[in-house]
């Protein structure tokens, strides 16, 4: 059987975070964000890239029917 080994855990008696921020994230920027905040174009739905028809060329010729 699969040992399991618990892991360090961070116990801070006066809040619900870490007690400190770690190594790796120190000298990080930060941005606040908002739910409501766009995010830009992920994925481009509109067809915009599309527009000259080079890469919309179809063979409907196998589609089964």
């Amino acid at each position: 059987m699969a040992k399991f080994h618990a892991p360090v855990i961070q116990d801070n008696p006066s809040g619900w975070g870490p007690c400190a921020v770690p190594e790796k994230f120190k000298d990080m920027p930060y941005q606040p964000f908002s739910k409501g905040d766009r995010l830009g174009k992920v994925a481009d739905w509109t067809g915009a890239t599309y527009q000259d028809k080079r890469y919309t060329t179809f063979d409907f010729s196998f589609v089964p029917q």
